[in-house]
């Protein structure tokens, strides 16, 4: 059964890139594994709670699936390009994302992965601030949802493994996801938007 790699991102705004990435096993070729894929994405960025949360300057531009090589290293790639926008107001910082964590049987550290989602609006935070509120998670669960029932039956989700460990996998090996949860702390993406050039202002000193 082949893997397959999966991705999907557009821009923040100023053009700054975001993506979030997959794995999957499937007994389907590469261009229904996409087409599997993009209609998961297509699925999440049409759930409206979800819209309303994200800012209208960041926008889901490509979907994307490769065939990976032993090494999980792609080789040919199937590519979907879209122009789908959030329909929110001003984000936050840019290197603010949400995390979804996706998690295998295993209940160790190398048994799940994440996504780092785009910056939400300010809005979505709960009302004294510091986390989101529960009905903006709750929206983040719907998109995520919406997603996972597109996907479902035709792809199955790995956590590749690529370093072995002493008790554990093996190197470049797989793990089924089994489940996940979306949690209510934003975490720091460092890469993103790393190229900005701050406008800063001096102290009188």
């Amino acid at each position: 059964m082949p893997n397959y790699l999966h991705k999907a991102g557009g821009t923040l705004s100023g053009g700054f890139p975001w993506s979030i990435g997959m794995i999957s096993s499937a007994s389907v070729g590469e261009a229904a594994a996409q087409t599997a894929w993009d209609n998961a994405m297509v699925a999440m960025w049409g759930v409206s709670g979800w819209l309303a949360l994200v800012p209208s300057t960041v926008e889901l531009t490509f979907t994307s699936t490769s065939t990976a090589d032993a090494s999980f290293r792609q080789t040919t790639i199937t590519k979907n390009t879209h122009a789908i926008v959030g329909t929110g107001g001003a984000g936050l910082p840019y290197q603010v994302a949400e995390v979804v964590t996706w998690r295998t049987a295993q209940a160790t550290k190398w048994g799940r992965g994440r996504w780092y989602l785009p910056p939400m609006t300010a809005a979505s935070l709960a009302a004294g601030g510091f986390v989101l509120a529960t009905t903006s998670v709750t929206q983040i669960v719907n998109a995520v949802n919406a997603a996972i029932t597109a996907w479902i039956g035709t792809l199955n989700m790995q956590i590749r493994h690529p370093r072995g460990t002493l008790s554990g996998p093996g190197v470049n090996t797989i793990t089924p996801i089994v489940g996940g949860d979306v949690a209510n702390k934003c975490v720091i993406q460092r890469r993103r938007a790393d190229k900005l050039v701050p406008t800063r202002t001096a102290l009188t000193y």
